[in-house]
């Protein structure tokens, strides 16, 4: 599943889009996995962050923290997305699934919290997802 989600993505950011709204209701699954709903995809040139009230869009768990304090979406907190979903997919546990929902879990991810998982997960996978979840999207 993971490795058809990275291949749409590439696919999505190879064309220079930004996706903007990733989460697992965007995923369609058949024989393949598909990544649904671009209505807020851009092209990477384009500013992707919030609407003429300032308001934000996205799934709070799956956004990006540089995108919670205002900055636009770029492919790297696209990224940050399919990180969130990696460990929901390893772990079988929605991200922060014991904290609310809420402005202060927004707060605490703006502050470095990242979900954490009580399973062992293989090093390599483990690595890949800590760079996707990176503070610095430049990573």
């Amino acid at each position: 599943m993971l490795i058809d989600l990275a291949k749409c993505f590439n696919n999505i950011h190879d064309n220079d889009l930004i996706h903007g709204d990733f989460h697992p209701g965007n995923v369609l699954v058949s024989n393949l996995f598909f990544i649904t709903d671009m209505g807020l995809c851009k092209h990477a040139n384009q500013k992707l962050t919030q609407n003429n009230e300032g308001k934000l869009y996205g799934v709070l768990p799956y956004v990006a923290p540089e995108v919670l304090r205002g900055k636009d979406h770029t492919q790297a907190s696209d990224i940050y997305g399919f990180g969130i979903i990696a460990l929901e997919v390893i772990t079988g546990l929605s991200p922060y699934y014991n904290i609310a929902h809420d402005e202060y879990l927004a707060i605490k991810i703006c502050q470095g919290l990242r979900p954490i998982s009580k399973y062992q997960i293989p090093q390599l996978l483990s690595d890949i997802i800590n760079q996707c979840l990176d503070a610095n999207p430049l990573n």
